[in-house]
């Protein structure tokens, strides 16, 4: 067996639904990324902008990386994706779990070659996630800007890890997404351009999670149910038909949480109940005005 091979073996070891390769080097969508970034379609997330060049090549901020391995994390489909919270974030913190799975990777990759370097990233470096892992064959740039596979769809997160190891590149797949525009036309903001762009000054994901402070009267009604997330683009996709096998078992978690739960809740009682997840993440009182909110859409 080969390396990639072998690599390829551990990665499905590890419970991830997908893996593969890309050559590192210069980011081929990295003047879209600033185009995007320049419109103001980031909205409040200023950390975006803060390191923005450094995503230009993954050399950047990991001198002398060859390659990129990519992972793929699937978590659930939201059968209620309208309201409550997004799917991926009912179980434990997918930031946590696939870095420890990610180091894992990395002790075996040294056991099978000699490296200098491995860099893990998890949505926290400055690296065009979704890029690589095109580049890497993991699916295709969906309309909603979400990668699709073919074998387990579009609910599932990903990671990377950036190594001074010469690994051959993995085939990347062909856009399948035919005629179909579900995901466009289930986003009930208008947030999605339809080219695999999205506007997060209309997002509900952003206005939830993202969003610091208050919620302007006017796009309060444009929350609905929502209370972390949204996953109606994600949900509906034809191609989350196949592969639920693959969902990890750290991601599966309750889906019963109302707005009426965290209202009640002290910032002791979040902490015991959610730590270790993405909600804690957020904050209580954070949590707590989407709640208010979605209370008030429902009446």
């Amino acid at each position: 067996m080969t390396l990639e091979d072998n690599i390829l073996e551990e990665c499905r070891r590890l419970g991830f639904a997908a893996a593969g390769f890309a050559s590192a080097g210069a980011a081929e969508t990295f003047a879209l990324y600033r185009r995007w970034l320049d419109s103001g379609r980031a909205a409040g997330m200023a950390y975006l902008q803060r390191h923005a060049g450094l995503r230009a090549n993954p050399d950047l901020i990991a001198p002398g990386t060859r390659s990129v391995i990519v992972v793929a994390a699937r978590y659930p489909v939201n059968t209620a994706a309208s309201e409550g919270v997004s799917s991926y974030a009912r179980g434990r913190d997918y930031h946590t779990v696939v870095r420890k799975k990610l180091k894992k990777l990395v002790a075996f990759l040294q056991q099978q070659h000699a490296i200098q370097s491995a860099r893990i990233c998890v949505d926290s470096a400055p690296v065009l996630e979704r890029e690589w892992a095109l580049r890497a064959g993991i699916g295709w740039r969906g309309r909603q800007g979400q990668i699709i596979n073919p074998a387990f769809g579009s609910c599932f997160v990903i990671g990377e890890v950036l190594v001074d190891v010469p690994l051959a590149p993995s085939t990347r797949q062909e856009n399948r997404c035919g005629t179909c525009r579900q995901c466009v036309e289930a986003c009930p903001t208008g947030a999605i351009n339809g080219e695999g762009l999205v506007d997060a000054r209309k997002c509900r994901s952003y206005l939830t999670i993202e969003h610091a402070g208050d919620i302007a009267p006017e796009d309060s009604p444009l929350l609905g149910q929502a209370l972390f997330g949204c996953d109606l683009c994600t949900a509906v996709c034809p191609w989350n038909r196949f592969g639920d096998n693959w969902v990890m078992p750290e991601f599966r978690g309750e889906n019963d949480l109302r707005p009426e739960d965290f209202l009640v809740l002290s910032e002791e009682d979040f902490r015991q109940r959610f730590q270790g997840t993405s909600l804690y993440r957020t904050g209580l009182l954070r949590l707590q005005r989407n709640a208010r909110i979605a209370l008030k859409n429902r009446a």
